[in-house]
């Protein structure tokens, strides 16, 4: 017999167009990088937002940070296909990380369920202060005259910023020598000092010391040009549509989770990405809202993984092990 509590949380699931799930059941999103990291407040702010979506279960962030965000991947891969653990994770984890690895842990397209897409981040080509460009244009002809100084930072080899910068030089006919970093703060001093002529970043990183005079922000990638900084043009109008392109922050399950619950899980990801706190917050952020279905998330997915394919091998990039 159905307790009638239970039976309760079955027919609030129901009638959400969910499947039932028992009173005890949490929702367990995991994340591959450190808590107060921009993944990390994305998780949160989304898992906040789904819980009346999700029959009045909680849903628990849980960090799993390391080897870029690996462990998180292998952590959900082997977890239980039951719909309750889902991934949240940036997209070049899944579709960049297969050209940068040998071997990996995981198999995008074999090991993992799409669910949806959650947030779109525009990335950007910031110049120091000590580069005279205003605009993509004058950096290319400021990287002609000073090659030696033509350097872009980005936080780390094998990265999406990485291989992004590559294609702007290779784009625009022109070298740049690439500067890995460990992480912004570092980027950023070096930025501030003179030591690297530019930085390929997350637009977020790159608004407020733009707006205090810090830095320049030439160009970026997005469709259209950013509402937090309208006066920049798109690598589109400056010429090169090529480099249109956005991030999405995502959440997978892993593989065999039942095609009922995928679908019930996006349901619930477009309505909470519709509430009012996670509009704003993801304004915060400068990330772009969005529910992508499951299947065209997939198709998504396989097509990325494509792209950055042709990219590695136009740059001759050779895997790593790693």
């Amino acid at each position: 017999m159905i307790k009638r509590r239970n039976f309760s949380l079955a027919a609030g699931a129901a009638a959400l167009g969910l499947p039932a799930f028992a009173q005890a059941d949490v929702m367990r999103v995991v994340v591959g990088f450190p808590a107060g990291g921009i993944v990390d407040v994305i998780a949160r702010e989304l898992g906040e937002a789904l819980k009346p979506h999700l029959g009045g279960r909680n849903v628990i962030i849980d960090n799993k940070p390391g080897a870029g965000g690996r462990i998180a991947v292998s952590a959900v891969k082997s977890a239980q296909a039951d719909g309750t653990t889902l991934l949240l994770t940036p997209a070049s984890i899944m579709t960049l990380y297969p050209h940068v690895f040998r071997k990996l842990p995981y198999d995008t397209v074999k090991d993992f369920a799409p669910v949806s897409t959650v947030c779109l981040s525009t990335n950007a080509l910031a110049v120091g202060n000590h580069v005279p460009a205003k605009t993509l244009g004058e950096f290319i002809t400021w990287c002609k005259a000073n090659p030696k100084e033509a350097t872009y930072a980005s936080p780390g080899a094998g990265s999406g910023p990485h291989f992004l910068g590559a294609q702007i030089a290779q784009a625009a006919g022109i070298e740049m020598l690439h500067v890995p970093y460990k992480g912004a703060p570092d980027i950023m001093n070096d930025l501030y000092g003179g030591r690297v002529a530019s930085f390929v970043t997350a637009l977020s990183n790159a608004v407020q010391p733009h707006k205090d005079g810090r830095m320049r922000v030439l160009v970026t990638t997005g469709e259209k040009r950013s509402a937090q900084l309208p006066d920049v043009q798109t690598a589109r109008e400056a010429g090169f549509p090529q480099l249109t392109m956005m991030e999405w922050f995502g959440l997978l399950a892993p593989a065999r989770t039942p095609a009922d619950k995928v679908i019930a899980l996006h349901a619930a990801v477009q309505k909470a990405i519709g509430s009012t706190s996670v509009q704003k917050s993801f304004a915060t952020l400068v990330m772009e809202p969005q529910a992508m279905a499951p299947a065209e998330f997939a198709t998504r997915i396989q097509a990325d993984i494509a792209r950055w394919g042709q990219t590695a091998k136009s740059l001759n990039y050779e895997a790593i092990d790693g």
